[in-house]
């Protein structure tokens, strides 16, 4: 249950980057639902693993298992294809990643090319130091 990854070159373990706009701004935070919150992060996820030197990546909305008997899609994370296409047009109207309809291959459906808008990446700041502002919640509430 607790096994590594499998080693890519210039691909990290079990970490990945997430860019903070869609986290630290308050109108994105208040316009994205969980669901897209969290298909976004998948498709982080998945970009780590898969993308290719330019940030672009092929995933499907239905399962399809691979030749390793693993299954793939985002149905394997939970993700029905009506909530896939709900999702994906709400973060590209967002801005957040870019999508192009891959090429059919082997008679097989193409699926779709996903990349992670790259502005997103340059705002997001060096985490590893200390902060400058306090962390506190001012409202002595739970967040």
């Amino acid at each position: 249950m607790n096994q590594t990854n499998p080693q890519t070159p210039n691909k990290n373990v079990n970490f990945f980057l997430v860019p903070h706009i869609p986290f630290d701004d308050q109108g994105l935070r208040h316009a994205l639902t969980h669901a897209e919150r969290d298909f976004f992060m998948v498709l982080c996820h998945l970009s780590n693993r898969y993308a290719d030197k330019s940030g672009w990546f092929w995933h499907t909305d239905t399962l399809f298992t691979t030749r390793g008997n693993k299954e793939r899609g985002f149905a394997a994370y939970g993700f029905s294809q009506s909530t896939c296409k709900r999702v994906r047009k709400k973060l590209l109207q967002l801005e957040l990643i870019e999508t192009k309809t891959g090429i059919a291959k082997y008679g097989h459906w193409p699926g779709t090319i996903y990349r992670i808008n790259p502005q997103l990446f340059k705002s997001t700041g060096v985490h590893y130091e200390p902060r400058s502002e306090p962390t506190m919640n001012p409202d002595r509430r739970p967040p």
